[in-house]
């Protein structure tokens, strides 16, 4: 059985983990790769808006998935400056694409200023788990920071996690290259 529980700093490695097995498969063999991808869609998060991450934990106490966000893009683009300067690290064209992400969240900050990340090691994807953890992650952005508005960038190509978002309330915005911004109004 598997439970969506408040992130703790206990579960970090498992976090990043999960980063990394949900990422491309290059991300397990190339350096570089492999820090771009925690740099740019983990670390952040988990050290920065702790109180913004719920994790998918299953009976060994063990993290299988996680739900982040930021709160709001301003809090974000600021804090997300040291993280940027260990990607610029890896090579200008992983630099270029955590700027681009960056952008993309930009973009849309005025009427979605917040933003969230999911993922979920494979085994443990289904049964409505997906669904819960945005569940907890939206009431908690709501409740607790005032959010009205959220929003995500999924991979165009990515057609079951359009459509789990659009289950889960999200609506196409747009798609860029690349990428479809998805926003829901909380």
């Amino acid at each position: 059985m598997v439970t969506v529980k408040k992130y703790e700093p206990k579960y970090f490695e498992d976090v990043r983990q999960v980063c990394i097995n949900t990422a491309p498969p290059e991300a397990k063999t190339d350096p570089q790769m492999h820090d771009f991808i925690l740099f740019t869609f983990c670390d952040y998060y988990c050290e920065q808006e702790p109180e913004n991450v719920f994790v998918l934990v299953d009976d060994n106490d063990r993290a299988q998935g996680y739900v982040f966000g930021a709160r709001d893009f301003r809090t974000y683009l600021k804090n997300i400056r040291p993280y940027l300067k260990k990607v610029k690290n890896t090579g200008k064209e992983f630099y270029r694409d955590a700027i681009g992400e960056i952008l993309g969240h930009g973009i849309y900050s005025l009427k979605y200023p917040a933003h969230l990340h999911i993922d979920i090691n494979e085994p443990f994807r289904g049964n409505g788990n997906g669904s819960r953890m945005i569940s907890a992650l939206t009431e908690h952005m709501k409740n607790t920071h005032g959010v009205k508005s959220i929003m995500l960038i999924v991979g165009t190509s990515n057609t079951r996690g359009r459509n789990f978002y659009k289950k889960n309330g999200f609506k196409e915005i747009r798609t860029l290259k690349g990428g479809t911004v998805m926003g829901k109004e909380l």
